[in-house]
């Protein structure tokens, strides 16, 4: 009979409380204004929210959708872009436009 051995596994990460970063995906907006204004009501000074490829307008929405109908007084602080090297499904390496955008009170 074979002997299986156990595969190295690596740690897995854990999401650490203190990063107030929200990463903008495929789910519908109002769901990421309703995670940053939750962070701000969690008494967050400053929240991040990251985005690239096609979600950036997303991104742009809820900042948008933040400061006018939740937050009057939220400021955006930095907006940084960026490109990012990623695989594609058929192992290209493919460049990727980013956003990142920090907001405070």
């Amino acid at each position: 009979m074979p002997e299986f051995t156990e595969a190295p596994t690596q740690p897995r990460q854990r999401h650490d409380p203190n990063d107030n970063t929200i990463y903008i995906g495929k789910k519908s907006v109002m769901n990421y204004v309703i995670a940053v204004v939750t962070q701000f009501n969690n008494g967050a000074s400053s929240v991040k929210a990251k985005a690239r490829g096609r979600t950036i307008s997303a991104l742009v929405d809820v900042t948008q959708i933040v400061k006018n109908r939740f937050i009057p007084t939220l400021k955006t602080e930095d907006i940084n872009l960026s490109t990012e090297e990623l695989k594609s499904e058929d192992g290209r390496m493919t460049k990727v436009s980013s956003m990142e955008v920090t907001m405070t009170k």
